[in-house]
This record gives C-alpha cells, structure tokens and sequence, in this order.
C-alpha cells in the first residue's frame, strides 16, 4: 500500500471519531512529497469522461473527479498547478477524446475580468486514486486547516 493510501486509509477512521485528534507531524510531510505512480493504490489508469459529473478542486494540488454519489477519484499531482483555484473550472486535455488518462493534463483558469480568462499551463496527471467520502471531508479538512496556519 503507497503513502497517501496508507494516509487516507489512516484519516477515514479518525475522521468519524467525536473529537478531531491532533494532526502528527507527518502528515504534511506525506502531502507535501511529490507522489509518483507506486504512491497509488489500486489507482486506475483512466476516467470515461462520459461519467464525470463534477471536477472540484480542492487547492492547486489536489484535484477530485465525482464519478457518482458515492464514487470519488482523487489527483495529487506532483507541483503546484498554477490556475487551479477552489471554484473555479478547469479544462483537461487528453489524448483520445473518450477518458482522462494518467500522463493527460488538467489546466486552471486565470481570470482577467468580466468574460476575460485564459487557460494555465498544463499539468501532467499522474494518476487517479478512489477515495470514500470520508477521506475526501478528512483530507478537505485538513487542507483548509494547513491554509488556515500560513495566513
């Protein structure tokens, strides 16, 4: 099992306990390394795109694809992606048309105005990792909670 499955794994049981526990030290050290294609467990190579319902990202390098209600493929992508911002749509560009692939990439928007914006640079997608709902509101959490510490 890769880190941030091991993490997410970790944080899902933790999530539904009454108190929130302290944050150990390493798991911003978890986030923070780049995540290669081992780091995933049971990552799935490919997303039809004809399923995606909702791309929602969650900082500029953290990305989810809502497949369904219950069906959740989290993106941590190796450097931050600039244009990726909560909120805010993102394009994706992809080699055949029919799924997002690891290796496409995602893009953010930077908007200049009313009706005036352009697409970020492109970044690399390195793979898609189901999460349950609880370890999508776990690591929300605790990525509202480390942006929170650097204000």
């Amino acid at each position: 099992m890769g880190k941030r499955a091991a993490f997410l794994c970790l944080w899902a049981g933790l999530a539904l306990a009454e108190e929130q526990p302290a944050l150990p030290a390493d798991v911003e050290a978890i986030l923070s390394e780049p995540s290669g294609q081992s780091d995933y467990a049971e990552e799935e190579r490919c997303l039809p795109i004809h399923r995606i319902r909702e791309v929602d990202v969650l900082d500029d390098r953290h990305v989810v694809f809502r497949m369904s209600r219950k069906t959740y493929y989290l993106v941590q992508l190796p450097h931050r992606c600039p244009g990726l911002r909560r909120n805010d749509p993102v394009a994706y560009e992809t080699v055949n048309g029919m799924s997002v692939c690891s290796l496409d990439a995602i893009r953010g928007t930077f908007r200049f105005g009313p009706g005036d914006s352009r697409l970020g640079p492109p970044c690399s997608i390195p793979g898609f990792q189901e999460v349950t709902v609880e370890q999508l509101a776990t690591l929300r959490e605790f990525l509202r909670q480390g942006k929170q510490k650097r204000k």
